[in-house]
């Protein structure tokens, strides 16, 4: 699959998840100010959400067409293409020591505050 073509999908995924949030934003904008959210295709659509897909259009369009952004996506998929993914037995070897990392940090936390309980406990007693 082409660079151009990857773009293309990721910047329609994006569109659409930047539509989802713009309607819930127009929608609330909408009661917040008092407009009536008026409903168009036997009642699918709002007002609203037809000010948010408006706005989504013209976001992707504009954004798309602005040659410094367009470069660094068109960039940032090439690069990505170059990340070499651990293998299977990479990625258990790798988590087996960071959760065996991770006990005896816990452990070693949990014997420092042990040993910091029972010193000042002996300090606070002292004085009794």
């Amino acid at each position: 699959m082409s660079d151009r073509r990857v773009l293309g999908f990721t910047w329609l995924l994006l569109a659409l998840c930047l539509g989802v949030v713009l309607a819930d934003l127009t929608s609330w904008g909408f009661a917040s100010l008092g407009i009536a959210n008026r409903e168009f295709a036997g009642g699918s659509f709002g007002l609203s959400t037809v000010v948010a897909l408006a706005l989504t259009v013209a976001v992707a369009m504009v954004s798309w067409r602005v040659p410094t952004v367009y470069d660094f996506c068109i960039e940032t998929v090439a690069e990505t293409r170059k990340v070499v993914w651990p293998t299977k037995k990479e990625t258990r070897d790798h988590t087996v020591v960071v959760v065996v990392v991770s006990i005896l940090i816990a452990l070693m936390l949990w014997g420092f505050d042990q040993v910091w309980k029972r010193l000042f406990g002996y300090i606070l007693n002292m004085g009794a």
